[in-house]
């Protein structure tokens, strides 16, 4: 038989395991072969995670082109859906999370039928992995019954292969992978400590049964105690161990650095480790039959897959030294690359089966594509750690996509960690990605900056790594932008990539046919800044193409301005006297308009009102400071109502405030929206508005969002739509992504 390692591995393998190396008949002590020169281009976070979305994004479209080969709920999904879980947390494409999602909600979170087969309860680690990002009672609330069920049986049958006892216990090896990580996936998401216990009481039961301390080995269950290979050694298959150092790892990733049996589930992993690595084939696979390979000749990618998944899990986590087993997991996870197809079609995975088969490059299945996956994204944690690490985490905790989202960070923080050099000419790059993050530096009208804009978009559960770099960063193309616009009666508009704005100067006041108080809103369909185009022309009351100015402001509030009131009575201030552009793009446009004082019943107010608008946004974040004497005044933020019936969201507890309008003629329909920072008590509509009460300070700012949508404009065109887009706002507000810097 050809040896499979280098000696020193497998020397340590014996002194760590205690076995003489002289016991051990079947394994030769013939030199290895000189490893073969690894593309370290192929290893780094960015490569990895491109072939995990190309094999990824080729399984499901299998499943959509010829339908799903086993029922959802069936252990070979569940081993997929692991792999596919690993991967929503490092793509940016929030595609695959949602396709995990429906899954759930294809199956009414339920497990298989066969309630206490390990097999069909795997799907249970997907469940309670999605839980704490949507935190959806009912995503684990049927499996945390079925867990119930499973801690209070007695488990005292024996594990003998007989009577369908696979049907009650965890009696061979592959259900290691199938039911302890699930238990313990459910421990850590509800606190009960129950689950993993029953977990690990439940391991070394089997283990006792099925484990060989000779061979640092699984029999597959105990019908195989005897069988004999080829050539005469045990049956040890490829898979079924390589499922149970996946469940290893999975349990001690939900196991407490002062968990009673953490150290012996270590123990067990590290022999079994350095076992696993002393048999791998110079091709950098490991054959079907572990201790026979010449009897199976083929590569095999679903115990590779497990192998190095677990063996750079153990790496990561301290327990396997980096020197000698990086250059297993180099080649095992090289070897997987070369199975992948052109297409993304992951080959040689052996078939389901009960023990070692043989294998094509035409042979796939969904559960090798899971192991792919999850060797995949523990090479992505080690390639961070080791060699690219991140100087900025952006995190999204929350079940919703966040595309193209803006994040600031406060200048001195950004840059406190960088030399001179990279402070005056830097890029962020997104280190997954492999490409620049668009970013935009804050003065908030000083000299200096005060912040750091970064625009990211972040998939459920996912976070984005962030390099800052020494160099000249590309050009950001400007999506938001705003200015005076004196020519037009003291008019201040603004725009973004996707609507546009405008409020009324003193000049206007001249005019008594055109005179209006509140927000305007510009309708656009394009992504194009078009302000200054539309002003020249003067003619954007007729739809040119790129959209148009219909929306009727009058002496209302328009789209969402806000102003004092008391007594069933809006206190309108005259329109502003100054202005002044504080940024201005290319993500971010900040401006102030500043009123002068008049009487609301009778307080004199005056007030500054500073607006915001983000790139790829529908909403301005206001913030109204009032000057009064006293400590608080009444104020109202309104939406101008039309004489038809619309649409109407009034939501107090999310402080969500909607308005879908009646269409327009052939100019559709606008949709108005205010987003609130906090619960709203009083919500309601009156002949001209829709409104939200609150209070206003005179020690600090009166803070909410307010804007618009054009149903023309591609991106939100119904009541439905609109009306989740602000819900979605307001949970963005309450759950912000997080920012940390290593």
């Amino acid at each position: 038989m050809k040896k499979t390692i280098a000696g020193s591995l497998l020397g340590l393998f014996f002194l760590h395991t205690g076995v003489s190396l002289h016991a051990e008949k079947r394994v030769t002590t013939e030199k290895q072969p000189a490893v073969k020169a690894i593309r370290t281009d192929s290893f780094t976070a960015s490569a990895v995670r491109a072939q995990m979305e190309k094999v990824a994004s080729w399984q499901w479209g299998y499943i959509d082109t010829k339908g799903w080969p086993r029922r959802q709920t069936d252990w070979t999904n569940g081993a997929m859906y692991a792999g596919m879980q690993a991967l929503t947390q490092v793509t940016a494409n929030p595609y695959y999370v949602q396709r995990l999602v429906q899954v759930g909600k294809d199956n009414d979170w339920n497990t298989g039928p066969d309630r206490f087969f390990a097999d069909d309860y795997c799907i249970g680690q997907l469940y309670s992995q999605l839980y704490p990002v949507y935190k959806d009672p009912v995503m684990i609330d049927k499996f945390r019954l079925l867990a119930d069920s499973i801690v209070a049986a007695p488990h005292t049958e024996s594990l003998e292969w007989k009577d369908r006892i696979n049907r009650r216990e965890w009696a061979w090896c592959d259900a290691l992978f199938m039911g302890p990580p699930a238990l313990a996936y459910l421990s850590t998401v509800t606190g009960d400590p129950r689950y993993l216990a029953t977990a690990a009481k439940l391991w070394w039961k089997t283990t006792d049964y099925l484990y060989s301390k000779e061979d640092s080995l699984y029999f597959r269950d105990g019908s195989y105690f005897g069988r004999k290979e080829k050539n005469g050694a045990n049956v040890f298959w490829s898979r079924g161990n390589g499922w149970v150092m996946g469940g290893l790892a999975r349990v001690m990733d939900n196991m407490p650095a002062n968990h009673p049996d953490r150290a012996r589930f270590q123990e067990l992993f590290k022999q079994m480790a350095y076992r696993i690595a002393a048999l791998q084939n110079a091709d950098g696979t490991w054959r079907a039959s572990l201790l026979d390979p010449d009897s199976y000749p083929s590569k095999e990618t679903s115990g590779t897959g497990f192998f190095v998944y677990a063996l750079m899990w153990g790496v990561n986590n301290g327990l396997l030294p980096e020197k000698e087993f990086m250059p297993v997991v180099y080649k095992g996870w090289q070897a997987l690359v070369d199975c992948v197809q052109p297409d993304g079609k992951l080959g040689f995975v052996q078939v389901i089966a009960a023990s070692p088969g043989k294998v094509t490059a035409d042979d796939t299945a969904a559960y090798g594509v899971g192991a792919f996956l999850l060797a995949g994204s523990e090479l992505i944690k080690y390639d961070l750690h080791k060699n690219s690490s991140p100087d900025i985490i952006i995190t999204n905790a929350t079940g919703l996509n966040r595309a193209d989202e803006i994040v600031e960070i406060p200048y001195e923080q950004f840059t406190a960690r960088l030399n001179k050099a990279t402070r005056q000419h830097f890029k962020v790059v997104d280190i997954l990605a492999a490409q620049e993050i668009p970013y935009q530096l804050i003065y908030e009208g000083g000299k200096t900056p005060k912040k750091v804009l970064l625009q990211v978009s972040v998939a459920p559960g996912a976070s984005v790594k962030a390099a800052v770099v020494e160099g000249t960063p590309a050009p950001v193309t400007a999506k938001a932008y705003g200015r005076y616009v004196p020519e037009r009666k003291d008019d201040y508009a603004w725009e973004n990539d996707r609507i546009a704005f405008r409020m009324y100067g003193k000049a206007l006041e001249k005019f008594p046919k055109e005179m209006a108080h509140g927000i305007d809103v510009w309708a656009k369909r394009t992504n194009d800044l078009v302000i200054d185009t539309w002003y020249k022309l003067d003619n954007y009351h007729h739809d040119n193409g790129q959209g148009l100015d219909y929306y009727s402001v009058g002496l209302t509030l328009g789209a969402g301005d806000v102003a004092p009131y008391g007594k069933d009575t809006i206190y309108y201030p005259r329109n502003y006297r100054t202005s002044k552009t504080l940024d201005n793009g290319p993500l971010r446009t900040t401006f102030s308009l500043t009123y002068d004082t008049w009487k609301a019943g009778n307080i004199a107010v005056s007030v500054t009102k500073t607006i915001s608008l983000d790139a790829g946004s529908q909403l301005n974040k206001m913030q109204v400071q009032y000057n009064f004497k006293g400590t608080d005044i009444p104020v109202v933020t309104g939406i101008v109502k039309r004489a038809e019936p619309g649409t109407v969201l009034l939501d107090e507890k999310t402080g969500v405030m909607g308005y879908w309008e009646p269409v327009h003629g052939e100019d559709g329909t606008m949709g108005l929206g205010c987003v609130f920072v906090k619960e709203v008590r009083g919500m309601k509509t009156d002949r001209v508005h829709l409104l939200s009460p609150g209070t206003a300070s005179s020690q600090q700012p009166y803070v909410y969002y307010t804007g618009a949508a054009w149903s023309k404009g591609g991106k939100i065109t119904s009541a439905a739509a609109w009306f989740s887009y602000l819900e979605a706002f307001a949970q963005k507000i309450k759950e912000p992504l997080t920012v940390t810097m290593p």
